[in-house]
């Protein structure tokens, strides 16, 4: 069976001698076990090999640029031992990807967001001007999206901020995550579509995290939420006995600081879409950026944390500029953004470091932390496998790109 080619690109060796031999027009196959280099190609570059006992040298126009060993009857290069990979440029169309003004770089690094999103972006000068000639089908999008269609009803939409919250509870989740969730709610402004995201052990707990959210808005806005809209479900209403539906704790606690309580029918979520809407939109994205990355499937609540916080910063059908701007009054700032799951090396501080201790680990970027300027990362082979700092390299799509900031 023929192996499919997935690109065309650009394959860097850098030899043990510290030379760098560049291959262009590589075919790309992903199920292809090992990196082939054609002889034929080779000396066609006019280079040429001197082969004895086992081993090789590359020379060209008696310049001498590396060497290599047989081993299972395939000559193979010596790299440097700094350098862990060769890098290969994918290329789709005859354009390379991983370009800084790539739409299709930028897309990956929003969370798999839409075109439209990103048009708009370009057009508040949000997002620098962006190269579409590489946009191509997404197969990780197809995979994470794809849905059944639901017809939807109008709805009035509230006119001031904090006039309507919508709610909602997902979970459990079969995958266990790495902090041992199990649930996530969402509260979602009806007028800006601002979201807050909070993870949960259990559904018990949205009492806490509800009065936590009401508090943290009204101080921060100087407004009162007038109504909160959820579900009939028994974490939210109460539990049913002979008489009824009884009120539990969470349809209390509104109305004791003077706030409505909304719910919908049974079996009507489209009565709340809105946040309904907003919980598929995160898990499609979680799907998308997880089947993107090498990282370990208990991750997927910093991709869902980083998918809320990419959501606020682009906008939607239903508002005409970024929830977070209108919310804060402050245009988003996406230069820091990068792609969710991508490796990275990580400087980590460390206050008890010697001087020939190694200063920098090996990771996956995984998210941003929500009360500080850096970025989360994931460092299997680091004592402590979930850190944070601002001071990182980043390589995306083979560019290798960083900050000693967030």
């Amino acid at each position: 069976m023929k192996a499919r080619i997935e690109g065309i690109g650009t394959y860097r060796l850098i030899l043990d001698s510290g030379c760098c031999l560049d291959l262009e027009k590589c075919l790309y196959v992903s199920v292809c076990a090992r990196n082939l280099i054609s002889v034929a190609k080779l000396d066609k570059l006019g280079f040429n090999f001197r082969i004895s006992n086992g081993s090789f040298s590359l020379y060209k126009d008696l310049y001498y640029y590396g060497s290599g060993t047989l081993i299972d009857e395939l000559y193979c290069f010596n790299l440097d031992v700094k350098f862990v990979e060769s890098l290969f440029h994918v290329e789709h169309s005859n354009h390379i990807v991983c370009k800084e003004n790539s739409a299709f770089l930028w897309y990956q690094r929003l969370g798999h967001i839409s075109k439209e999103k990103m048009l708009r972006l370009m057009k508040s000068e949000i997002l620098p001007k962006l190269d579409f000639s590489d946009w191509d089908v997404c197969l990780d999008c197809i995979k994470g999206k794809q849905t059944k269609h639901i017809s939807k009803n109008p709805a009035t939409r509230s006119s001031q901020l904090l006039e309507l919250i919508h709610t909602d509870i997902r979970g459990p989740f079969d995958a266990p995550s790495f902090g041992a969730e199990k649930y996530f709610i969402t509260f979602i402004d009806d007028f800006l579509r601002y979201c807050y995201l909070y993870l949960l052990h259990e559904k018990s707990q949205s009492v806490d995290v509800l009065e936590t959210f009401i508090n943290e808005v009204e101080r921060q806005l100087d407004r009162k939420v007038k109504v909160v809209r959820s579900d009939r479900g028994s974490e939210y209403y109460g539990k049913f006995n002979e008489s009824g539906q009884c009120k539990g704790p969470f349809a209390k606690l509104p109305e004791s600081r003077g706030t409505c309580a909304q719910y919908t029918m049974l079996d009507t979520p489209q009565q709340n879409g809105v946040v309904e809407r907003r919980n598929c939109t995160l898990m499609e994205m979680v799907r998308s950026m997880i089947n993107y990355s090498n990282v370990p499937l208990s991750l997927w609540m910093y991709a869902l944390k980083s998918a809320a916080y990419l959501l606020n910063r682009v906008p939607s059908k239903a508002v005409p500029k970024a929830p977070y701007e209108l919310w804060t009054g402050r245009k988003p700032s996406l230069r820091h953004l990068h792609i969710w799951g991508c490796p990275v090396e990580v400087r980590v501080y460390n206050p008890h470091e010697k001087k020939l201790d190694a200063t920098i680990i090996s990771g996956f970027f995984i998210g941003y932390p929500d009360k500080s300027k850096g970025y989360i990362f994931y460092c299997p082979n680091h004592s402590k496998r979930i850190v944070e700092s601002g001071n990182a390299r980043f390589i995306e799509s083979g560019q290798i790109s960083g900050s000693e900031e967030s």
